[in-house]
């Protein structure tokens, strides 16, 4: 009898421990949904990310108002996307990660260029390389990656899902060039609504009136890749990884400042009102207590008389 308790005992234990194992790692359903290239703008930025001829990741997140960011990296000879969502949303009905588009080849039959990028951004074809979707949480914080079969050299785009209000935050490791692109019409920068964190190498406007923030994370203008990644550890020699590095930005429509200095006076205004409105009644309040005080006076004067 206590053979069988041990026995389902250690069987309970073992589905306990498995049971934990995979909720550590869980891969996404393999089915390849149906890409959509014309979701994406697959723009061939690449300042500074060419050095001593020498390529870095470059991600682009276009930024937007529906909850959703289009999120587009340029990738030389890499395997795996790690992404980190702003928030669990596994309960919700929507995809944190949706619409991934891969626009590339694999490295060992391509090499990073210009030109390889601008071939592959005009030609819109989303090319056959076999990926896998998995999550994993690290320090309580949920991961989601994308793995190729082999390094790709190319555009990976996908739709990243980012509730919480007008407001970005991204995880990157230097060395990369990581630029925002703000909704047309909306900015930052103002400290009582919200800014970028921390402040951009770059801000200037593209074709389409939207303003764009750029940050050259451990990559100077005039030093080497080599160079940035060996002044980022200290030592030439050392092995050490270079650390996260968070970005956030916090984005508002152009005209907040102007309603917020409206309501500020509109404020004041009704402050100024209650204030004078507060004098005015304490003034008379004031008369008719003395006016009271007076009488009482009075009576009591003629009552000695």
């Amino acid at each position: 009898m206590r053979k069988w308790i041990m026995l389902v005992f250690c069987i309970s234990v073992l589905a306990i421990f498995t049971g934990g194992c995979i909720d550590d790692l869980v891969p996404v359903n393999e089915e390849r949904p149906a890409q959509d290239v014309s979701a994406y703008d697959f723009e061939v930025f690449l300042n500074n990310s060419f050095d001593d001829g020498e390529f870095i990741h470059t991600s682009t997140f276009y930024l937007s108002n529906d909850g959703d960011t289009k999120a587009v990296h340029i990738l030389d000879n890499e395997s795996v996307i790690d992404i980190i969502p702003l928030e669990d949303i596994s309960s919700s009905s929507q995809e944190p990660v949706s619409n991934i588009v891969v626009l590339g080849n694999y490295s060992g039959s391509t090499d990073a260029s210009i030109r390889h990028f601008t071939d592959l951004s005009r030609s819109g074809e989303p090319a056959n390389i076999n990926y896998t979707l998995s999550e994993d949480v690290i320090r309580g914080q949920k991961h989601i990656y994308i793995t190729f079969s082999q390094p790709v050299t190319g555009f990976v785009a996908f739709t990243l899902a980012t509730p919480g209000g007008q407001d970005f935050l991204h995880v990157t490791t230097p060395p990369s060039v990581v630029r925002f692109v703000l909704p047309e019409g909306h900015t930052t920068g103002n400290p009582l609504i919200g800014k970028a964190n921390p402040e951009p190498d770059e801000r200037y406007y593209d074709p389409d009136n939207r303003e764009n923030l750029v940050w050259y994370n451990e990559v100077t203008h005039t030093g080497s890749i080599l160079e940035s990644v060996q002044r980022f550890s200290g030592d030439n020699n050392s092995q050490a990884e270079p650390a996260p590095k968070a970005i956030s930005v916090k984005y508002y429509s152009q005209s907040a400042p102007q309603g917020l200095l409206i309501a500020a006076g509109i404020l004041g205004l009704a402050a100024l009102l209650v204030f004078s409105k507060y004098r005015r009644d304490k003034k008379r309040l004031k008369k008719i207590r003395e006016d009271v005080e007076n009488q009482f006076r009075n009576k009591k004067r003629r009552g000695r008389e």
